[in-house]
């Protein structure tokens, strides 16, 4: 198909989810992928709440094992073993939910062309031109209107008067055989990964994926990691070998422009926790398909008659990234020493009852408010706010 209501750019869950959105409301949408297959060579834990599936309308055969206990361990090798009070999140098979995904937009409509990189993209008065490579042969795709979905890439974002988000962390993960937890284990403190966090976190039969986020070097977080926790693992025997991801972090400052607009990843729609962007991507997406509807029925695309996307997904998501972001930044400051004050508090001064009545899997500003709020908490953190503003007005 030459030519679309809407050309979507990216096939993965944001991009799919539009794009089934937009056919379900009657548009006609081509999406563009540049991987061989929807869903192949994706780097993540699988780690998905439970809500996703039932707010978002998804099948749920891919829903592997629920967890509903995780295992929490510091730098100095002490742990916790937290059990919330219903299960937070599933493990799912990431090609095949990604697959279902491009399975539902398909039934509603929808034109997928995998194999096809984007090269090259202009706006004109009239519609949306992309040039791309399929197959190693140029094609041409027209559109009203396109929809970025690229997750971390940002090459076509100045070519459409968008702006990728400014700051980004990084992932590393291995997939391996072995005898792992049968729940996921969290190993947290700033020396264990600086700026993030790592995990072992079952995958499926005898399979479980080890990896990390972090502000640093992701190679050599990861070997440090590895030696510490993992000394006999093996990369080159992994079932799937070691791999990198750079994640982005905090909102972009423009997700609309005239015949353009970006969900997903692209837009900035991450949380800043933990570096996982499904549900969010998907949440963007609802919101995103809602307004080019009513751009197609009026047949205007300016960023003016875009722009209630990006105030409405801002709105939604602000408090979510920026508190998650600080929350992670003051984290990253603690010394060995404070964090391990912070884990002996997370075992003696009631801070889990706070985590199960509080805990939420995607939206955890709540929470984070509730623990810096704590008398106890508020003490350690005290010694990181001179110099931030923020931190002062969340503590006093």
């Amino acid at each position: 198909m030459d030519n679309a209501d809407v050309a979507v750019i990216g096939g993965g869950p944001a991009g799919l989810q539009t794009a089934r959105l937009l056919a379900e409301g009657g548009a006609d949408v081509t999406v563009l992928e540049a991987k061989p297959a929807v869903g192949a060579n994706v780097v993540c834990t699988g780690l998905i709440g439970r809500d996703v599936f039932s707010e978002f309308r998804l099948p749920g055969e891919t829903i592997g094992p629920d967890f509903q206990e995780a295992e929490i361990v510091s730098f100095s090798g002490r742990s916790i073993r937290y059990r919330h009070p219903s299960p937070f999140a599933s493990i799912v098979d990431r090609e095949r939910f990604d697959g279902n995904l491009g399975g539902l937009a398909r039934e509603a409509g929808a034109e997928i062309e995998t194999g096809t990189m984007v090269r090259d993209v202009s706006v004109s008065r009239d519609g949306v031109t992309i040039e791309a490579e399929r197959d190693g042969r140029p094609v041409r795709r027209r559109a009203r209107l396109t929809v970025l979905a690229t997750g971390v890439e940002g090459r076509l974002h100045a070519k459409l008067g968008l702006t990728p988000p400014a700051r980004r962390i990084y992932g590393a993960q291995v997939e391996i055989r072995g005898e792992g937890s049968v729940a996921p284990t969290i190993f947290v403190g700033p020396p264990t990964a600086p700026g993030g966090f790592a995990w072992s976190v079952p995958s499926g039969g005898d399979r479980f994926r080890i990896g990390l986020i972090t502000d640093g070097n992701p190679r050599k977080v990861f070997d440090d990691f590895a030696a510490r926790y993992y000394p006999r693992l093996d990369p080159a025997g992994a079932v799937r070998r070691l791999e990198f991801k750079p994640i982005c972090q905090g909102m972009a400052k423009r997700s609309v422009a005239d015949r353009a607009l970006a969900v997903g990843e692209a837009a900035g729609q991450v949380k800043t926790t933990t570096g996982g962007g499904i549900y969010y991507g998907l949440w963007g997406a609802r919101l995103a398909s809602e307004t080019i509807l009513e751009a197609l029925k009026k047949n205007a695309f300016g960023p003016a008659d875009l722009a209630a996307y990006d105030r409405r997904w801002k709105a939604g998501l602000r408090r979510e990234i920026s508190i998650g972001y600080y929350a992670r930044k003051f984290y990253s400051m603690m010394s060995a020493g404070q964090f391990e004050a912070l884990f002996t508090l997370a075992q003696s001064d009631g801070l889990i009852p706070v985590i199960q009545n509080e805990g939420q899997f995607d939206w955890q500003s709540g929470l984070i408010l509730s623990l810096f709020r704590k008398t106890a908490v508020a003490g350690i953190f005290k010694g990181l706010s001179r110099n931030n503003v923020f931190l002062d007005r969340l503590l006093n």
